[in-house]
């Protein structure tokens, strides 16, 4: 083999070992500078992520109070149906028994006439035979 082609591939190798120690180091320098990148993100977002946790904790038990809120007025609808369906059948009778006192009161003012024309034709009567003298015996 020829000595300036050993000094060749010698150099060669010399400088591919040191491009590779350089490459190591830059290696090792930046996957240092990425592990300290990595923990400063994780310091910052593990608030960030607790804080989220809470928050989806806060909105699950919103949704739950609205659910709850829902149901509430849905009772409280069907309440007020149904008062409105028991005044509409309080109205109904009372119209009902209006109707009724109102017949009774038609029969009695009535009835109430009746008796006094009969009792003021008795009374003419009665006063009639008494002044005739036909009362007398």
């Amino acid at each position: 083999m020829d000595p300036t082609l050993s000094w060749i591939i010698g150099l060669a190798i010399i400088a591919a070992v040191v491009l590779l120690a350089i490459g190591i180091i830059e290696l090792r320098s930046t996957a240092r500078s990425l592990k300290g990148f990595v923990e400063t993100t994780e310091r910052s977002l593990n608030p960030a992520l607790g804080q989220m946790q809470e928050t989806l904790n806060s909105m699950k038990k919103v949704a739950d109070n609205m659910t709850k809120v829902t149901e509430d007025v849905k009772v409280l609808s069907g309440s007020a149906r149904e008062i409105g369906q028991n005044v509409q059948r309080l109205s109904e009778n009372v119209r009902s028994v209006t109707g009724v006192v109102e017949n009774i009161t038609s029969l009695a003012t009535a009835e109430a006439s009746g008796l006094k024309a009969g009792i003021r034709v008795a009374f003419q009567v009665l006063l009639k035979s008494l002044i005739s003298g036909k009362g007398k015996q």
